[in-house]
């Protein structure tokens, strides 16, 4: 099949299933009228379950209109020319081929590949080993400004990533919130770009104790909550101040201080790229409330969150 023909027809029944599945949802009362900003949905054309997020929940910086997994069938291809999108996608089985104008790859379990906002791409699934795989569409500024900092501008393909939490993790956020769609994934671009980025340039040396590394990784998974050391001295087994021992001597600060400073460099990117006021923000991190939440973001970055904000 000629690949522009591809590229069209896959354009023309995303845009038909989508346009349905919101048509739909609003008869039924959940949509522009209702409560919900996104709903989740199966596509039979694709075997895909997905978060259909509406398009007034989101704007010019960050609108993420679908997320989900895919069970591919043998006949899966998909391309887009000049795309509007960027989308993340992980292995999480099967075998492939990735191709755009840069370079021809074949994803297979654990890899990711990356199709960027302008692009031209194509991708398909190999019919003897179809694919499953987890994805996200995002489209927005947003989305290259964190692709550019994290120096992932110019990555298409990572093997071997390792990364199948991080992406697990990232989609049960997304349906999850279904009431907080942008809010929830600006947070999950956020934090899809950074897992992905530190994962491929960390420097950094093994962490000798993996007790201190799992409490870490579970801290950057959850900065949005609050944090406990009875809930994690139970889940991890050590007492609250072995657990405070084990990770200031691996990491030169305590969780708590660590989970702080996750939590304001959320703040930060929700300040900068949401039109949530600081108090629901405040809410959204659990803060205790909005005074005390914008004494620690000035107490860390040296300015309020509303001067931050106009920054």
């Amino acid at each position: 099949m000629p690949l522009l023909f591809m590229i069209i027809l896959s354009r023309l029944l995303t845009f038909v299933l989508y346009r349905y599945i919101i048509y739909n949802n609003t008869l039924r009362g959940n949509g522009i009228f209702g409560k919900k900003m996104s709903i989740l949905r199966k596509i039979e054309q694709f075997n895909e379950l997905c978060v259909v997020c509406f398009p007034f929940e989101g704007d010019e910086r960050l609108y993420m209109p679908l997320c989900g997994m895919t069970y591919c069938r043998p006949n899966y291809a998909l391309g887009r020319r000049a795309s509007r999108e960027c989308v993340l996608e992980y292995i999480v089985s099967g075998r492939g081929e990735f191709t755009t104008e840069r370079c021809r790859c074949f994803p297979a379990q654990g890899d990711i590949y990356i199709a960027h906002r302008g692009s031209t791409y194509s991708y398909r699934t190999d019919p003897d080993d179809c694919w499953v795989k987890i994805w996200f569409n995002i489209q927005g500024t947003l989305i290259d400004d964190l692709l550019r900092l994290y120096r992932l501008e110019h990555v298409e393909y990572i093997p071997n990533s390792g990364q199948e939490e991080l992406f697990r993790g990232c989609l049960e956020q997304m349906q999850g919130n279904t009431g907080s769609a942008h809010e929830t994934a600006t947070l999950v671009a956020h934090k899809l770009v950074y897992g992905i980025a530190r994962q491929l340039y960390s420097d950094a040396p093994a962490c000798r104790n993996p007790i201190a590394a799992e409490l870490k990784s579970w801290i950057e998974r959850n900065a949005v909550r609050t944090l406990s050391l009875p809930e994690l001295s139970r889940k991890f087994g050590y007492s609250p101040s072995q657990l405070i021992r084990i990770f200031q001597r691996e990491y030169g600060e305590t969780p708590y201080q660590y989970f702080l400073k996750k939590k304001l460099e959320l703040a930060a990117v929700m300040l900068r790229n949401t039109g949530k006021s600081v108090k629901e923000i405040a809410f959204t991190l659990e803060f205790s409330d909005a005074y005390y939440f914008s004494n620690i973001f000035k107490r860390h970055y040296g300015i309020s969150p509303r001067d931050f904000r106009q920054l």
